[in-house]
């Protein structure tokens, strides 16, 4: 299952789940989608300085796991909208509800309980559509250059399996 299928599954889970979405470590958001009919509350580079923050506090967070236990989610209650972010993988799993979503605790359960039952069949990684030409020039360079598969991986926010895909595809 990839990101967009898990996305659009955990918009059928609720009713009150206006959107659903993977972000990368990095912030980026490259799957995901806004239950028909309702309002987009943040747009544009608001909703892009949203999802950056939201993954700088993910990862800050796993700091604290050794004392408190792995992270399972983080809520943010608004007037409006009530936005949950879910490590899952290297990735964010991020949904909003609206604000009349009452039981917010049952809400993440029902959202971790499902990601839970399809976790060993995630692929989260973004499809190579989405990595622009200039990015995997870059892979190639660098590739080309000596330095390591994981290094490149780290340093341009990508998965080790989309930069050997890249590699592999450019035929170096």
């Amino acid at each position: 299952m990839n990101a967009e299928q898990l996305s659009n599954n955990i918009l059928s889970l609720e009713s009150n789940i206006r959107f659903a979405g993977v972000l990368e470590k990095s912030g980026h958001l490259y799957a995901g989608g806004t239950r028909g009919g309702v309002t987009e509350y943040l747009k544009n580079r608001e909703s892009e300085i949203s999802f950056s923050q939201t993954a700088y506090i993910v990862d800050l967070r796993k700091m604290f796991t050794p004392h408190l236990g792995n992270l399972e989610y983080i809520v943010y209650v608004h007037n409006k909208v009530k936005i949950f972010s879910m490590p899952v993988k290297d990735h964010i799993v991020v949904f909003s509800t609206s604000s009349e979503a009452v039981d917010i605790e049952e809400i993440a359960k029902r959202v971790l309980d499902y990601i839970r039952s399809v976790e060993t069949q995630l692929s989260l990684y973004p499809p190579l559509n989405v990595i622009n030409q200039e990015k995997r020039e870059t892979v190639k360079n660098l590739y080309d250059s000596g330095i390591s598969e994981e290094l490149i991986a780290e340093q341009l926010d990508l998965n080790v399996d989309t930069v050997k895909v890249i590699v592999k595809e450019a035929g170096t």
